[in-house]
């Protein structure tokens, strides 16, 4: 059996998944970022080892790392086991092919971080994703350090009131509005994640506001979404890409958050969208299903969420 590796490397996460030839599974993991520019480099140490020790690779022979990734991982998995061809697919193979999307298509992403892409005649296309130091509008990074900076002004009496600056305490485990300014503070002293990854992990916490009515957390989420959306229009514009053409959805933010989506799908008129059953890393199995057969069927996409169901893809659903 020859075995393959699949990388979908995030600003929060690397998903993994290592399967056959016949596309049975082998392992799959989850660590945390391996991103040196937002993590710091112990974790992303730690992080290397623990995505190595749960895909049980040391020893190995795989034929192909695909995938979104890091140089950093490919080093470090070339270090204990053998890899015949290390390919960057990147984020837009690979959530296209997961929406099996095989041809020209485009993927709003939105995680972590934020960019929408296009594939149009064998060439492609990008806008966003410029990292949260710089934008990443309407991303989780975005909506979490809004949902902060809304808090603040709350509590401070310089903003309306919002429901928001309870939950954040509260979910940092301080208690109530009160202690919001200890609970800011708490972030940079985790030493199990980034600043970075800590405020986007607040996007749930924001929809789930948003769905109960406040209007502060809904304004957060509607934003979003036309910031996504604004990006969309722009490359479709500027590149000429047909209203034919289907899109496709990937990331965190656009699950279990009704709000955000349905105020994305409200903005951008008729286009095709396609809803994916699988997460991004299953892109690179999905395309080699693909590759070998000629076609790819909601069949062969329901039984790989079977098959790896920590990375089935259920956009009404919070993971």
């Amino acid at each position: 059996m020859k075995y393959y590796l699949s990388l979908d490397s995030g600003g929060t996460k690397v998903a993994a998944v290592l399967y056959g030839e016949d596309l049975s599974r082998r392992s799959a993991a989850v660590c945390g970022s391996l991103r040196r520019n937002t993590t710091p480099a112990g974790l992303v140490k730690a992080h290397a080892m623990e995505l190595i020790d749960k895909l049980g690779v040391r020893g190995m022979r795989i034929e192909a790392l695909y995938g979104t990734f890091e140089p950093y991982a490919a080093e470090e998995l070339s270090k204990v086991c053998e890899i015949g061809e290390i390919k960057v697919t990147g984020e837009l193979d690979m959530g296209l092919s997961a929406a099996g999307i095989f041809g020209d298509g485009i993927l709003a992403l939105c995680g972590t971080g934020s960019t929408v892409f296009a594939r149009l005649k064998g060439n492609a296309y990008a806008t966003g994703g410029y990292g949260a130091a710089v934008s990443d509008e309407g991303s989780g990074y975005w909506i979490g350090r809004q949902a902060f900076i809304a808090a603040i002004r709350d509590s401070e009496g310089r903003g309306p009131r919002t429901s928001l600056t309870d939950a954040i305490p509260e979910k940092l485990g301080f208690g109530g509005r009160d202690r919001l300014r200890e609970a800011v503070f708490s972030i940079y002293r985790d030493d199990k994640r980034s600043p970075t990854a800590s405020v986007a992990s607040f996007t749930p916490t924001v929809a789930d506001e948003a769905e109960r009515g406040d209007a502060v957390a809904r304004g957060i989420m509607e934003e979003s979404a036309s910031l996504i959306s604004a990006q969309l229009s722009y490359l479709c514009k500027r590149y000429e890409i047909p209203d034919d053409i289907p899109l496709t959805l990937s990331g965190s933010v656009w699950r279990g958050n009704p709000v955000f989506t349905r105020a994305f799908l409200n903005e951008i008129g008729n286009r095709p969208v396609i809803i994916p059953k699988l997460e991004p890393v299953l892109g690179a199995p999905a395309k080699h299903r693909y590759i070998q057969t000629g076609s790819f069927s909601d069949e062969d996409a329901v039984k790989l969420a079977a098959d790896y169901p920590e990375f089935a893809y259920d956009v009404n659903r919070k993971k």
